[in-house]
């Protein structure tokens, strides 16, 4: 399997996806973005911090796309409270993958009954934390209702910089040896010190915020992670 760096922003404002954006396009394949309600978890990103985000419904129209949308794929990482009874706007602004976390879908058959055109165009993650049932977890992958699952390698999520927690690591390990083929995303205390136990372990894609824009040197922390991890 491929592995992939994709680098993590929490924009507040939709113009600071931009900034990321032009920093890394001609070093990955990939940018999440972080969006966080303030209700899931604390912290609130674009688009909740204004009551009419404009630039969502662009987005929904066509009439604005992501930056270098042509250049680079997104990928939205969900920390939303009941994220699926908004599918039409998630599913119609333009990423490529979209994930969902555990916890906050109270509804899957909703995400279940995703039309095949839309599935057909994007990828549809679960992410999940070390206070997961993973047992829970087995059918959403084995029904095909999600395509990947991303670990979230920190106990508190929602916040950049926080420490890694080694319990990720049994989690990688068991889904792993459970499914052969799956794609698994780590997001969270991705590091160079990190990086080696999380590809052992079979980790395919690896989602960094501070890691890759720490000091500002963008270029030099992702080719650095991609050394690591083709070890």
């Amino acid at each position: 399997m491929n592995k992939e760096i994709i680098p993590a922003c929490m924009p507040k404002e939709f113009d600071e996806i931009a900034d990321v954006a032009r920093s890394v396009v001609s070093y990955v394949e990939t940018i999440q973005i972080d969006i966080m309600d303030g209700k899931y978890v604390p912290e609130q990103t674009w688009p909740f911090l204004y009551k009419n985000d404009y630039h969502i419904n662009n987005l929904i129209k066509e009439s604005e796309g992501f930056p270098l949308w042509d250049k680079i794929n997104y990928e939205l990482d969900l920390m939303v409270e009941r994220p699926e009874l908004n599918l039409d706007t998630w599913l119609n602004i333009g990423a490529f993958r979209i994930i969902f976390h555990y916890q906050s879908v109270l509804d899957w058959k909703l995400i279940e009954e995703i039309d095949q055109v839309n599935r057909n165009f994007i990828e549809i993650g679960i992410a999940i934390t070390i206070h997961d049932n993973l047992e829970e977890i087995f059918p959403l992958i084995e029904n095909h209702i999600v395509d990947f699952v991303q670990v979230m390698g920190i106990s508190n999520i929602g916040y950049m910089g926080e420490p890694f927690d080694n319990r990720s690591i049994d989690i990688i390990r068991e889904l792993r040896d459970r499914y052969s083929n799956l794609t698994i995303s780590i997001d969270g205390g991705v590091s160079k010190e990190t990086i080696p136990l999380l590809r052992d372990s079979g980790v395919t894609r690896f989602v960094s915020g501070s890691g890759i824009f720490l000091n500002g040197m963008v270029m030099e922390n992702i080719e650095n992670f991609k050394n690591i991890i083709n070890e």
